[in-house]
């Protein structure tokens, strides 16, 4: 089989007129022009790299492992068949063929690669850039978002100061030990609903405060709160949720940008549900958080126990953001049965008390009424 060809040496720009003998191994060009003193050459097939040309009826071929690199191209009919009928891989890629033989098949898959490709960073990267954010926000910053999201949502809630100042000092007694100071706050609400926010502050509804019957149950919900603090959940599952809005700013730098989005989102701090991993990393923090101040860890099953029996009632914002909660109760009774012993904290008990003598106080101020 002989088949024309264009050569060129890669040494100069001149092109020679040849012919190919291909063989199973090997390709051996040989020179129109014998006037000219030029030996036969060969090239090893195993060594040849098909060139990406997007002219119709040309095919091109570079030889080489270092520049310059020896090329041929043909417009002969017989070589392209040659060609589109070999089976060796470098010199008739399949997938190669498939793309290029039609120009609206390959503009299709160009547009389904792009539409994929920005799919994925919607959906994966631009989250997680998000996420990796928030995770690598400096303290002062995390603090300093925390109080204006508090300060955005404060304007909705009803204080009670007095509670407030009594929980506070209940939390004080309690080892937190954390990244973020706990700054606790009451809100009277009739939703049995307790929530994070950036920064160490922990809102709890004086409802769930009223169906709370001990200390231990009370600093379950702590802890529970303090490990989406600790844990950064909360601001990772808001950038998360704005992550789209937010891409452009982080990427620009743009700190004003994101505590403006942030801001104006600040709602969804109170509306926040977490996956269940993160839920059990928080109930086990929590239980922990017990443990380490000597509490009973059956405060965290009992405070869910409660929760259930709400249900039956009607169905908690609180719950509504906790998942599987008869699970919940499961796993950390399971853990709280394995511990030996707890001590009864005399002065954090006089303080839960104060704080529950205040809701019965005002129960019976109302049936006096």
């Amino acid at each position: 089989m002989a088949l024309k060809a264009t050569y060129f040496d890669g040494k100069s720009s001149k092109s020679h007129e040849v012919i190919i003998h291909p063989n199973s191994n090997t390709w051996r060009i040989s020179f129109v022009n014998q006037t000219i003193i030029q030996s036969d050459i060969i090239w090893n097939i195993d060594e040849i790299q098909r060139s990406e040309v997007y002219t119709k009826g040309l095919v091109s071929f570079t030889y080489g492992k270092t520049f310059p690199f020896q090329k041929i191209e043909s417009k002969n009919e017989a070589f392209i068949d040659y060609i589109n009928n070999s089976d060796h891989p470098k010199l008739n890629s399949k997938v190669d063929v498939f793309l290029h033989k039609s120009v609206k098949r390959s503009i299709l898959i160009l547009l389904a690669l792009i539409i994929s490709i920005s799919a994925a960073m919607y959906v994966y990267v631009i989250p997680n850039m998000a996420v990796s954010f928030a995770s690598n926000m400096s303290k002062s910053n995390v603090i300093s978002f925390g109080n204006h999201v508090y300060n955005t949502l404060s304007a909705d809630l009803e204080i009670d100061s007095i509670q407030s100042n009594r929980l506070q000092e209940f939390v004080d007694i309690l080892e937190t030990n954390g990244e973020f100071p706990i700054n606790i706050i009451v809100a009277e609400s009739n939703e049995m609903n307790a929530f994070a926010i950036s920064g160490g502050k922990i809102i709890i509804n004086s409802y769930l405060l009223k169906k709370i019957e001990s200390e231990h149950q009370l600093a379950a919900v702590i802890g529970h709160e303090i490990s989406h603090i600790e844990k950064r959940h909360v601001l990772k599952n808001v950038s998360k949720s704005l992550s789209s809005a937010l891409f452009f700013s982080i990427l620009f730098g743009d700190i004003n940008g994101i505590t403006t989005i942030l801001g104006e989102n600040a709602h969804l701090f109170s509306q926040l549900s977490y996956s269940r991993t993160l839920e059990k990393e928080a109930d086990v923090f929590g239980l922990e958080f017990l443990k380490q101040n000597k509490l009973d860890l059956h405060g965290m099953p009992e405070l869910f126990q409660i929760f259930e029996k709400e249900t039956e009632v009607n169905f908690p914002s609180y719950l509504s953001s906790h998942p599987d909660l008869h699970d919940r109760i499961e796993y950390t009774k399971e853990i709280a049965n394995k511990q030996n012993s707890f001590t009864e904290n005399t002065l954090l008990k006089q303080k839960w008390e104060t704080i529950k003598n205040h809701y019965k106080q005002d129960l019976n101020n109302n049936l006096n009424e």
